[in-house]
């Protein structure tokens, strides 16, 4: 089952929204971005704690982009899964 949905987030002073999707398996919940041209997945490691995974790490894409608004995104994520 998948929901799509948009996040806002704050990234070197500009608002960005970004399309994702929520992906719902047996055990867990993913959730997907994509930013560029490339999709990044979000989940919850062992201790609870969203990590950024990108199926193609070494593609050429996947090296623009900022790792400071993956850190970004996970915070908003953060913030909302409390609410």
């Amino acid at each position: 089952m998948e929901e799509s949905f948009t996040i806002t987030v704050l990234h070197k002073g500009i608002e960005k929204e970004l399309a994702g999707t929520l992906r719902i398996s047996a055990f867990t919940h993913q959730f997907l971005f994509k930013i560029g041209n490339t999709e990044i997945m979000l989940e919850k490691d062992d201790e609870g704690n969203f990590r950024a995974l990108v199926p193609t790490p070494f593609s050429e894409t996947t090296m623009k982009i900022d790792s400071s608004l993956i850190q970004a995104l996970i915070e908003e994520m953060e913030k909302v899964m409390k609410e």
